[in-house]
């Protein structure tokens, strides 16, 4: 048990059961399979957001979405054994690992509780820090969940996280979707934009005018593109892309024949960007800043 372990209680709401239920099977499943990938996608910005967090020694620091507890583990060193650190997914199934990963560090400044953070009820201004690596674009109610959140900072604490851009900004994403284009002869439906999902936040404005809603301000946005490897080989890379939530639901139904011309237009696109470290591809997102 960690030394936080009182302060916070397991809060489940349905507001997000959709969610919830996509990251304790599909989720769990596709991070269970291509991990090291993942991560790999994500680490360059995690980086960069946790540089820009600021976190000092002793800071009491709120993970949202800290799935398999990556991101959790690294604040946890920067703010050391004077500080907090409270990790919180909605997926029971993702926050399996991360608990294991933090009994095998031998961390006790680390809390993780399976909690929907649109809706948990935070003590209010218990924490000098929010950070999210690409776990706050699924919320049912981002103005309700960026609130929620506003209100466990303290006065001057600061929210800090990193979302994708638009989808056509990441060459990863673009080329893919290319591909798909070329095989299935027309553009894929990628539903509303502003829908929970890895791009709801690809438009900045509407962002920003979220956040505001929801309290903050020093509302900041910077575009951050970085080199990232989406497979450690070709076949590596396709079977990556095909294992996403998005791609299963887009190809749900879809014929052997549709399945095997995807996955050779995917080969096909990615083969230029094979290289010593596997297949290497820009991705963009934002990381985002605003202020209690």
């Amino acid at each position: 048990m960690t030394r936080a372990s009182q302060e916070l209680r397991p809060h489940i709401d349905e507001a997000n059961r959709a969610e919830r239920e996509a990251w304790d099977t599909e989720g769990a499943r596709q991070y269970r399979d291509y991990g090291d990938t993942n991560e790999a996608l994500f680490a360059p910005f995690g980086r960069v957001m946790l540089e820009a967090a600021g976190l000092k020694p002793g800071h009491r620091v709120l993970d949202v979405g800290c799935g398999h507890g990556t991101s959790t583990l690294e604040v946890a060193q920067r703010v050391g054994p004077a500080g907090r650190v409270a990790g919180v997914d909605i997926s029971a199934a993702m926050l399996e690992p991360a608990r294991k990963r933090v009994a095998a560090a031998g961390v006790d400044n680390i809390e993780l509780v399976q909690a929907d953070a649109q809706v948990h009820a935070f003590e209010a201004g218990s924490f000098d820090a929010v950070i999210s690596r690409f776990g706050t674009m699924f919320f049912e109610d981002p103005r309700a969940a960026f609130a929620n959140l506003a209100r466990a900072l303290r006065p001057g604490g600061r929210l800090v996280f990193v979302c994708w851009q638009d989808p056509l900004k990441s060459e990863w994403v673009a080329v893919a979707l290319g591909a798909a284009v070329a095989a299935l002869g027309r553009a894929p439906d990628l539903g509303s934009p502003d829908a929970p999902g890895p791009f709801a936040f690809a438009d900045g404005d509407r962002l920003g005018k979220l956040l505001a809603a929801g309290g903050l301000r020093d509302v900041a946005l910077e575009t951050v593109t970085r080199p990232v490897r989406i497979g450690r080989d070709l076949d590596h890379a396709v079977g990556f892309i095909m294992s996403l939530p998005q791609s299963q639901q887009l190809f749900a139904g879809a014929t052997r024949d549709v399945l095997d011309a995807v996955v050779e237009k995917l080969g096909a696109a990615f083969g230029p960007y094979v290289g010593s470290r596997g297949v290497v591809m820009d991705a963009t997102a934002w990381l985002v800043s605003a202020r209690r």
